[in-house]
């Protein structure tokens, strides 16, 4: 599934690659000439435009003039109508050689009217007024929003077919690649909460998002029509999206990695994205170059740092932010910002896949591991030896005390009937575990004919463990445990909780038989360990340790 996924998403950043490249297009910024007042002779094509500024004013909501020079290199081929794709603020009128070829809004009227006009507009050029040699290009504007902002004149020639099909089939191609990463994002969020909320996978998925809404954004202009005034909300909206990116995906990177110190460099990232981003604000293009720029550094940094110390993998994200640099250079700045986060998003993907693969793994390998302890466990207690210690316990009760005896087998069936409950169960209420400790207890008390004492402190009735963990902690406390000279064992079972984790507790005060002997994991703890690690994947810690009053075992469970 991962390759034919890489397979698509290949073929796709190829098919970008080829329309990025294409040439078929003249891209002009040709020096213009400005003038306040509104003349119809100025649209003349030798009229004399010497004496005009060479920059504009803010003219306010004023009618202004705009000249310009172009030289056409070639005739245009028979049958192809020729176009200009125009990137202008303001309502205008066009005028080529003197004639009027377009209009985009009303200049002069844009008061009376609702807004009408686009940023960018595309114009059929007369087929004999598209000679190869020099045209006069004039414009008859009024810039009633933003006036103080002069963006200038752009001028894209082909012919009309290209100027309308080509970006219809970018924005075409591009939103494959949105949807594909908007579904990314919808699978990867809904397995955040079914993967015991491992966090990479909850980032990815919203850089996935974000990238969806991205791509969305960035090619809107191609098919619903942006209005100049309105033309900066777009810009700032792209802004705010490569900023959240540029900080998420080298956080991401530190997280996949184990970045030393990571809790003291993320935020003082945050904190220059921050500034970054506040200085240069209102640039846009330049501050989204900026962000941009910033994250592949410190992408770089934290990955050619995992390089050095042999992290696996490492060198795969690096090759990867290296091609970045050769689009980033070679490309159009939009065609690179937008493969370049693909090409990062890809390489995220494949270290969540390997990483989730070997979780898998690893919980496979629980699982086995638990239903081979589980069955340890179970024959323990049928074995031969236990079999016959509690029957002659049972045999001589019955003979001293009938009564007795009959309790001592009641405790036993209580003890299987439960085991026999839990035996399947990933998880059942504390309560339950308390019930099979104590049963267990009064079955040992008839055996060892020794008193098992049980206090329990601060008991959360609602929450749920592993089973019997407890009670393979309390067979521990029997099996190395002494009695005092009360003959005498007690345990005492406690429950901590707050915001972070949940602590459960269990002292044995007892004297132990080996004080000396060093500390091993037996069957027990590795049942425990085992069973721990299925339900709470590495979000848990065990500790056993000698005390003054004998043994204590505490196990921590993170939320």
């Amino acid at each position: 599934m991962l390759y034919k996924l890489f397979k698509k998403l290949s073929f796709l950043i190829i098919v970008l690659l080829v329309i990025s490249c294409q040439d078929d297009y003249l891209v002009l910024a040709p020096k213009a000439k400005y003038k306040i007042g509104d003349d119809p002779s100025w649209t003349q094509k030798n009229f004399d435009d010497s004496t005009w500024a060479n920059q504009r004013d803010n003219y306010n909501d004023r009618i202004f003039w705009v000249r310009m020079k172009v030289v056409l290199p070639e005739d245009p081929e028979p049958f192809k109508p020729q176009g200009v794709l125009v990137y202008a603020f303001g309502a205008y009128e066009l005028y080529w050689d003197n004639i009027l070829i377009g209009t985009n809004g009303t200049p002069g009227k844009e008061n009376n009217i609702d807004k009408i006009g686009e940023v960018d507009r595309s114009f059929i050029i007369p087929h004999h007024l598209a000679k190869k040699g020099e045209h006069s290009v004039a414009f008859r504007v009024s810039q009633k929003y933003h006036p103080d902002k002069d963006r200038g004149f752009g001028l894209v020639f082909s012919n009309y077919k290209n100027l309308i099909q080509a970006p219809l089939v970018l924005t075409s191609i591009t939103y494959i690649l949105a949807g594909a990463f908007f579904l990314t994002a919808i699978y990867f969020f809904i397995l955040y909460f079914n993967n015991r909320k491992f966090f990479p996978v909850l980032l990815f998925s919203i850089c996935s998002f974000l990238f969806f809404l991205l791509i969305i954004i960035e090619y809107v202009k191609f098919y619903l029509p942006i209005h100049y005034s309105d033309f900066y909300i777009r810009l700032e909206i792209i802004g705010v999206l490569t900023f959240l990116i540029s900080f998420l995906i080298p956080v991401y990177f530190s997280i996949q990695f184990s970045l030393p110190k990571r809790k003291i460099l993320v935020p003082l990232y945050f904190l220059f994205l921050i500034l970054l981003y506040f200085l240069n604000r209102g640039h846009y293009d330049f501050t989204t170059k900026l962000l941009i720029v910033s994250m592949w550094i410190a992408s770089a940094g934290i990955v050619g740092h995992a390089v050095f110390r042999k992290k696996s993998q490492a060198i795969v994200v690096l090759t990867t932010l290296l091609i970045n640099v050769l689009l980033y250079n070679f490309l159009a700045y939009d065609m690179s910002l937008i493969l370049s986060f693909t090409l990062l998003l890809l390489c995220m993907f494949y270290l969540l896949a390997l990483q989730i693969r070997e979780q898998r793994k690893s919980y496979e390998h629980s699982l086995l591991q638990t239903s081979r302890l589980k069955n340890e466990l179970l024959k323990k207690k049928i074995q031969p030896h236990f079999l016959m210690n509690t029957l002659t316990s049972l045999i001589d009760w019955v003979e001293e005390s009938p009564a007795k005896g009959v309790n001592f087998i009641e405790a036993l069936a209580e003890e299987f009937n439960l085991l026999n409950q839990i035996e399947d169960k990933k998880l059942i209420p504390i309560t339950q575990e308390i019930q099979l400790c104590k049963s267990f207890l009064n079955i040992m008390k008839y055996r060892k004919e020794i008193v098992y004492s049980w206090d329990e402190k601060n008991i959360d009735q609602t929450k749920k463990i592993p089973p019997a963990i407890i009670h393979t902690l309390v067979e521990n406390g029997i099996t190395h445990g002494l009695p005092n000279e009360h003959n005498e064992i007690r345990y005492r079972f406690s429950h901590e909780s707050d915001s972070d984790s949940t602590k459960y507790i269990l002292q044995t005060i007892a004297s132990l038989r080996k004080p000396d002997k060093k500390i091993q994991d037996g069957t027990g703890n590795a049942y425990i360990k085992a069973r721990l690690t299925e339900s709470y994947d590495e979000k848990w810690h065990f500790t056993s340790q000698k005390t003054t009053n004998g043994w204590e075992n505490t196990i921590t469970i993170y939320h």
